[in-house]
């Protein structure tokens, strides 16, 4: 999603035309994410997806459309076979796509709005005009956390209605379209949640760790690599990491800006390094904690943890050992099986797995 917000931001710059549609409500089973939204640009070439296969196709072309006429449109899909392209997933819900031609002026603000909130991790609710009045269609307005208002629905008075629907939960999955009375006539506005990417910080640079970060980024996690050693810490190791940070296990958390969409692993080399992480990690509101480790380890490591004044139920929602039960053996199946439980975490809204992987005696941290 920041990716798509990103190149609007790129094409508003150069002046170029464009065209945004965006998934704003579903039902039954459909072949994408809920929270999709592809931006199809001048030269045909798009970013981001609403669920490929024919579907994708029909989108892209109404795109071209709205783009050529400036008017924006909404559109209703009632999925069928035919839309499930190459991969034959199964189809049966339907779907509205809104398509909104990209133009300069108020969306351009609240754009570049949306970007300040991707660089400085902040969150905000993100209300479009979806129907009404074809000048006012695609209007924006964006509200963060603290209340700071960017943009406008077109009237005042539509701001202030819509404000004391919207609410102030900002949830990650967060997406709704409700209808407002607009002098006498029905709109609806679609608010979808704006929420900075989910944080993997890996303590600890080893084989593990770069297995972990690898699979990490193809599933939209910003990652940060923390290591003592300047050799494990570093780009050229690391490639896909947004930020390599070296220095002491002991005292780095506290330096680290930490919140509700960080994700926490210990792989360090050995559990010396990961007991001092998992000391600092429990007093944070990170949305996951874990570490990797067999069971007898860490069974001594909460002892001494708890000598040392950690309460136990402060240890108890650490994943430890870390990871679905699938059995992993090498670097890259651990890492198969911490992903799928960070996922498991974020989608599930931070309930926890079922079960657990301990590490195998033989995989050593680092």
């Amino acid at each position: 999603m920041k990716e798509v917000f990103d190149e609007i931001i790129q094409v508003l710059s150069r002046g170029e035309k464009a065209a945004l549609s965006t998934i704003v409500s579903s039902k039954g089973s459909l072949p994408m994410s809920k929270k999709a939204k592809m931006l199809v640009k001048q030269d045909g070439t798009f970013v981001g997806t609403v669920g490929g296969g024919c579907l994708e196709a029909d989108v892209w072309a109404e795109a071209r459309q709205v783009m050529d006429q400036g008017v924006s449109t909404l559109q209703r899909f009632i999925l069928t076979e035919k839309h499930a392209g190459d991969e034959g997933l199964n189809c049966g819900g339907n779907v509205e796509i809104f398509t909104e031609p990209v133009q300069a002026g108020v969306m351009h603000e609240v754009f570049e709005a949306v970007k300040h909130l991707h660089d400085t991790r902040g969150s905000a609710l993100l209300a479009t005009l979806v129907t009404g009045d074809s000048q006012m269609r695609g209007h924006k307005m964006l509200i963060t956390e603290s209340g700071q208002v960017t943009g406008t629905l077109g009237d005042p008075e539509l701001d202030h209605r819509v404000q004391q629907e919207m609410g102030t939960v900002i949830n990650e999955d967060l997406l709704k379209v409700f209808t407002v009375d607009h002098y006498g006539a029905e709109v609806r506005v679609f608010v979808e949640a704006i929420r900075p990417s989910p944080q993997l910080i890996l303590f600890g640079g080893g084989h593990v760790s770069k297995a972990i970060a690898q699979l990490a980024k193809t599933v939209g996690f910003r990652i940060v690599i923390v290591d003592d050693r300047p050799a494990f810490a570093n780009h050229d190791r690391f490639p896909e990491a947004d930020e390599c940070i070296v220095d002491e296990f002991d005292s780095v958390v506290g330096k680290l800006p930490i919140d509700r969409s960080s994700y926490l692993v210990a792989v360090t080399r050995g559990h010396q390094w990961d007991q001092p992480i998992i000391e600092q990690a429990v007093w944070t509101e990170a949305g996951y904690i874990g570490m990797i480790g067999s069971r007898r380890k860490i069974a001594l490591m909460w002892k001494k943890l708890e000598e040392k004044g950690i309460p136990r139920q402060l240890l108890d929602q650490v994943h430890a050992p870390i990871g679905l039960d699938i059995y992993a053996d090498t670097p890259e199946e651990i890492a198969v099986s911490v992903m799928a439980e960070l996922i498991q975490v974020r989608r599930s809204g931070g309930k926890p797995a079922h079960t657990m992987v301990q590490e195998p005696e033989k995989i050593e941290h680092g």
